[in-house]
């Protein structure tokens, strides 16, 4: 074969990133849990907390297993005292959205400040962020604290999620949400005509959607609400979305024994058949 050069260009197609993965739930489903078993044996696990049960978990699985080292900032990107006056600004307002605006977007800049300190350091092996509330803080530094955001609306902050996605590229890193319920149309419109929507029963991870383009594989971390259940009955993972293996898309990892303690990284990765 003709070997062609041009400048600029290679004909090494090898990827060059690691994997990114997308896990989303409902609360108490072992998302934190799951992000302390990321590689680490050649390193640390790097973590941006922003939702509040994070670190309660993230320690607790460090007092039982001491050998895992786990890094996190040192302070709040925001202090209790400051958040606070934030919230008690009136957002309906030019001028308390523009201090709304201004607030957040200082936060986010520390937080992709913070998450690059981790990108580029060598022993910082892996990374987990808290995605849902990140994506929150994105969307309040455009439009202030709005629940009312069109889609079309988002192309600014959309974008700025997926830059850092891309940023963090060449570590193993796992994007953690929050669950969002899907609704669907119903056939039927209001007294103003707009199509009504109700409540499926399904969920989707709560936050930027176009990022899930850029994931190695999106799962939905599951947990039976009953007493008496042993813990491999009560914890599963299904997988939603998985490049290089679409044929277990909407199947559990149970057959493979990831259930309950066993749903750790490297045990989901070997049940994709994806590489580190």
């Amino acid at each position: 074969m003709k070997q062609i050069k041009i400048a600029g260009f290679k004909a090494d197609t090898s990827p060059d990133d690691k994997p990114a993965v997308n896990i989303f739930g409902e609360t108490n489903t072992g998302r934190s849990r799951f992000t302390c078993t990321m590689p680490h044996e050649n390193g640390v696990i790097g973590y941006i907390p922003l939702d509040k049960n994070t670190l309660r978990t993230i320690h607790e699985y460090q007092e039982t297993h001491p050998g895992i080292q786990i890094l996190i900032p040192e302070k709040p990107f925001i202090d209790a005292k400051s958040e606070i006056e934030i919230a008690m600004l009136d957002s309906g307002t030019a001028a308390d959205r523009g201090k709304v605006m201004a607030a957040y977007t200082e936060r986010t800049k520390r937080i992709f400040e913070f998450g690059m300190r981790l990108a580029e350091h060598p022993d910082v092996e892996s990374i987990a962020v808290d995605a849902s509330q990140l994506f929150d803080f994105i969307l309040f530094s455009h439009f202030g604290r709005r629940n009312q955001i069109e889609s079309y609306m988002r192309g600014a902050p959309n974008q700025e999620m997926i830059d850092f996605v891309s940023a963090l590229r060449f570590k193993n890193v796992c994007w953690v949400h929050r669950a969002g319920e899907i609704w669907a149309d119903t056939g039927e419109v209001d007294k103003d005509g707009k199509k009504k929507q109700s409540p499926t029963g399904r969920f989707k991870p709560d936050g930027c959607a176009k990022i899930a383009y850029s994931m190695t594989a999106t799962l939905q971390f599951l947990a039976l609400r009953k007493k008496g259940l042993e813990l491999d009955t009560k914890y599963s993972v299904q997988v939603m979305a998985c490049k290089g293996n679409t044929l277990l898309e909407g199947q559990t990892l149970n057959e493979y024994g990831v259930v309950g303690e066993a749903i750790t990284w490297d045990n989901v990765m070997m049940a994709l058949g994806i590489g580190g």
